[in-house]
């Protein structure tokens, strides 16, 4: 009986549109890896979201993207690894690129990525990796919901999808050269850094294992940049550009905004002026 009026209660407020849902629309899958559109829907229209796609960027750049996005697991100065397993890096990047090719400016790419492990020489551990993915004002901005999390292997409902601004482990990303840092579990990437035509972390053997470069040393991702400055400038920037990016100055040196901060809205405010040429 309460089940019945739960329903009924739920299919009124979809019909009076009170609810928001999420509408879904497959694009890749592999293996245990699947792609997916994912878009807002509430009273009979989806809700803008006002994303820069569709995006055409080639899967090879992705996944050098890709595996250049660490992560550290424990405090402090813990073992810096890779935030997508080795494994599965390629064909996550194959499945993203599809869908941002695919995507309109109201649907958010969601990956899906399932690793099966051995245990006492049996398949009997399964871990996810998800994540969220989204282009806005020509950044590609990336946010890793789980990474490598095991399954419990009671799960009886659906695997849970990534969430914005969720944070369901602990762990902390490590921003390379060509992206920053947005959230401790999000990046956005400069993706058409030249950076990204090779791969600079990862190299595959003969036999078609890929593996993953030592990393010598560490990314410049606390240097402070340099400080804006005219000489750096082209001088036919428009007087309403100069004087957003004197504000966004006196907000860093007050302390109002963060490194990564700073670095994202400087290069939003200068790609908004149409003489602008990085």
């Amino acid at each position: 009986m309460k089940r019945a009026l739960l329903i009924t209660v739920i299919a009124t407020l979809l019909a009076t549109g009170c609810i928001t849902r999420s509408v879904k629309e497959p694009v890749f899958e592999q293996g245990q890896t699947s792609v997916i559109l994912r878009s807002q829907r509430k009273g009979g229209e989806t809700l803008p979201k006002g994303y820069g796609h569709p995006l055409a960027i080639s899967a090879a750049r992705m996944a050098h993207i890709l595996s250049r996005i660490d992560l550290r697991s424990g405090e402090g100065d813990a073992e810096r690894q890779a935030a997508i397993p080795l494994d599965s890096l390629y064909v996550i990047a194959e499945g993203m690129s599809k869908a941002l090719g695919k995507a309109d400016p109201d649907q958010e790419v969601v990956v899906m990525s399932v690793r099966r492990a051995k245990h006492w020489g049996v398949f009997d551990r399964n871990y996810l990796t998800s994540l969220l993915a989204y282009v806005k004002d020509d950044l590609i901005y990336v946010q890793i919901a789980r990474a490598d999390w095991e399954i419990p292997a009671n799960l009886r409902t659906e695997l849970p999808e990534p969430r914005a601004d969720e944070q369901v482990m602990k762990f902390r990303l490590v921003a390379s050269e060509g992206m920053t840092l947005v959230t401790s579990q999000s990046v956005a990437v400069t993706w058409r850094d030249p950076i990204f035509r090779r791969p600079t972390r990862t190299r595959i053997l003969p036999s078609g294992k890929v593996v993953r470069r030592e990393i010598l040393m560490e990314t410049p991702e606390d240097t402070p940049a340099p400080p804006i400055s005219t000489e750096v400038l082209p001088g036919n920037l428009s007087p309403d550009t100069l004087r957003k990016l004197a504000d966004l100055e006196e907000q860093k040196s007050r302390g109002e905004v963060t490194q990564t901060q700073y670095t994202v809205m400087r290069a939003t405010i200068l790609r908004a002026d149409p003489s602008f040429s990085e």
